[in-house]
């Protein structure tokens, strides 16, 4: 058979550090039929059955739930076989949400139990769980938070191993940064593949693999598996595991499964869809600061970030961080933009400039500071440590920086009643929700990009799409602060400019825990692992 993985990890895919190590065994897949001995037999249960009105309502806000529901044009589609249950295992009395497609290869029956195995501890990392249609001899197990999907015909262990996969994905999830100091300090990591990983800085196959490794010592035992070259990691790793598998009580820690109305979806591929025709960008003029000048701190701050936690190599080494002065045409009279450049983005200067510019005045005089660096893997960008320091790596979208600006602008307006009832009465999300408990944030950013696209001088209708859906939304917008998305809007005299910094200076470390913590919001939805395996024609 033929395995092809994902994983969306940005903050594993960021670094470009190498970090060289063995692999314990050819792959961890040896490991799992070892498993199904020592697993308990599947838990009774009971099942109540949604009705169609109920299903319709709500359900998990993940893509396939959506596809197997309404995307006549999926693989996953399933509207006619579709089933959704709240199964109550006899050893805790809340239930599991799970959707079940008649049309794929597992029945119902066989989907419960891959949840019944587990102890109910262990059973409760998982909030939902879903069985997809796949392609004729395909299979599939994609984990995304603490939702679990899965398709074709799987071992009895799929949820085992789902579960495993849950623990480190899942909200609060493993602190990556320490993972990755704890293989540092082994001389090898689970199998071949997270060793592969590792050579373009990605760490998500080595936790995988770990907790697999992790896991057959604490269960299986037998035969003895010497696993001593990647002590620290296990040491690591065990303390996630045994917190769940060995928590007392009826259904200890359960995740509750986050559900969001249905509502069709304007831009199912998300906002960026719109960048294809930018709005435009005044033009500037730029001058480049002396390095006898310094750098402004939060730059110099983030430029001094390792690349891979633990290692030498910094995100912008000293000689190639640039920081130059831009003023734009249609702020003349304000002071100039201070935007850092590291000189091996792939975002050129010019580039970097128009992208800025690209934001009304109203919209970047809310913006203080812009860093551009460099990242083969991912183009985000958003706010870190100031909300008005923006960061960015890669090629960002310009919806991307609109959203983020949309919420400086925002300030808390997200959770008044007048726009919350307004995203209740519009009939459609602008892109798929992946924030369940706060829908009306992401409604928010989402509302800006389409509002500063529509004042462009060329409306969204001209360009295509139809948004009457949310205009609710965009009338309230507009109320509240309408006038900073106009191609016309003023500049404003902006906070002053961030402290200057030396590199002779005695200053303060940087703060290693902010690459994750930006890297996972500015995604604007969890983790996602995902293996798609395609069995051999016969």
């Amino acid at each position: 058979m033929v395995a092809v993985a994902l994983c969306q990890l940005i903050l594993l895919g960021l670094a470009s550090g190498q970090v060289v190590q063995r692999p314990l065994l050819r792959t961890v897949k040896e490991l799992y039929p070892k498993f199904d001995p020592v697993l308990p037999p599947p838990q009774k249960y009971s099942l109540s059955k949604w009705t169609t009105a109920e299903i319709d309502r709500a359900h998990p806000s993940d893509g396939m739930w959506s596809d197997t529901l309404y995307n006549l044009e999926s693989v996953h589609y399933c509207k006619d076989g579709f089933s959704v249950y709240n199964v109550t295992f006899i050893d805790c009395p809340e239930p599991w949400l799970v959707g079940h497609c008649a049309k794929g290869d597992t029945s119902k029956e066989d989907t419960f139990n891959l949840l019944g195995r587990l102890p109910s501890s262990a059973r409760g990392v998982i909030s939902d769980l879903l069985h997809v249609a796949m392609r004729p001899n395909h299979s599939m197990r994609f984990v995304t938070g603490h939702s679990a999907i899965f398709g074709g015909s799987p071992s009895s262990i799929e949820g085992f191993k789902m579960m495993l996969t849950a623990i480190w994905i899942g909200s609060p999830g493993i602190p990556e940064d320490k993972f990755a100091e704890a293989v540092a300090a082994d001389s090898c990591v689970a199998d071949e593949r997270a060793v592969e990983e590792l050579g373009s800085g990605k760490y998500a196959a080595a936790l995988e693999g770990g907790l697999a490794v992790a896991a057959y010592l604490k269960l299986v035992k037998t035969p003895p598996l010497d696993a001593s070259c990647m002590s620290t990691q296990l040491n690591f790793l065990k303390t996630y595991l045994d917190a769940r598998w060995d928590a007392p009580g009826q259904c200890p820690n359960k995740v509750a499964p986050k559900l969001v109305r249905h509502k069709s979806v304007l831009f199912p591929d998300g906002m960026g869809v719109l960048d294809v025709d930018p709005v435009p960008s005044p033009s500037a003029e730029v001058s480049q600061w002396e390095k006898s000048e310094g750098y402004p701190e939060p730059c110099w701050q983030m430029a001094q970030e390792p690349k891979v936690p633990g290692g030498e190599e910094l995100l912008c080494a000293i000689d190639d961080l640039s920081v130059y002065n831009v003023t734009y045409s249609d702020c003349p009279d304000q002071d100039p933009w201070p935007i850092c450049r590291c000189n091996d983005s792939r975002m050129s200067l010019d580039s970097t400039v128009a992208k800025l510019g690209r934001l009304t005045a109203g919209l970047r005089s809310y913006v203080r500071l812009f860093f551009a660096l460099h990242s083969d893997d991912f183009d985000v960008a958003g706010p870190i440590i100031e909300p008005d320091f923006f960061l960015s790596f890669g090629v960002p979208p310009d919806s991307n920086l609109i959203y983020w600006a949309t919420h400086i602008v925002n300030d808390g307006f997200w959770n008044n009643e007048t726009w919350k009832n307004a995203v209740w009465e519009d009939t459609c999300w602008p892109s798929p929700i992946f924030d369940t408990e706060h829908p009306e944030f992401e409604v928010f950013g989402d509302a800006g990009v389409a509002y500063l696209y529509d004042s462009s001088g060329k409306s969204l209708l001209e360009r295509g799409y139809d948004v009457s859906c949310m205009s609710h939304g965009l009338r309230v917008l507009t109320a509240y602060a309408g006038s900073h998305y106009k191609q016309n809007s003023k500049c404003f005299e902006r906070k002053p400019n961030f402290p200057i910094v030396h590199p002779e200076d005695n200053l303060r470390p940087a703060q290693p825990a902010v690459l994750g913590d930006l890297t996972r919001m500015l995604s604007r939805r969890p983790p996602v692992w995902m293996e798609v395996t395609k069995l051999n024609e016969s």
